[in-house]
């Protein structure tokens, strides 16, 4: 009986359990690595540069294209005021969410003129190669899917 309990707790406890699971970064083609790193430099440099690149659905999914230079304008003057120009990042890791999302999630830490804290860039790829999305905020170890 206690072992029949076990089982089903164990069964409830491994079913409510998170669908990603983590990618060795080198199994990634160097050319995806590349593509991902180069889209997320150029983003996050046109805070810099102040010279916002309208996204074509060629290279992103509808969602991300339908962002305004509006709202580009409002994350970059966040991302300044609280941590200076953008340095550099390294890719840390990669997460396949295929299952649920339909895309992997590169993990970089960002370098930036102030590292009071520090910063993470997350950029999804969709499976037809398209960028879904990007985000900077603070980086946590352990990866938590973002809503």
């Amino acid at each position: 009986m206690r072992f029949t309990a076990f089982c089903l707790l164990f069964l409830l406890l491994s079913s409510c359990k998170t669908t990603f699971r983590r990618i060795d970064v080198n199994s990634i083609s160097e050319t995806e690595k590349q593509k991902v790193y180069n889209f997320g430099k150029r983003i996050v440099e046109t805070c810099k540069t102040r010279q916002f690149i309208q996204l074509t659905q060629r290279e992103v999914t509808k969602s991300l294209s339908e962002l305004s230079l509006a709202e580009m304008q409002h994350a970059c003057d966040v991302l300044d005021k609280r941590n200076g120009k953008f340095i550099d990042m390294k890719l840390i890791e990669v997460i396949d969410d295929t299952f649920t999302r339909g895309s992997k999630i590169y993990r970089y830490k960002a370098n930036f003129e102030r590292n009071d804290f520090v910063n993470e860039v997350r950029i999804w790829l969709n499976t037809d190669g398209k960028f879904a999305g990007i985000i900077w905020k603070e980086w946590k170890d352990d990866y938590i899917p973002h809503k």
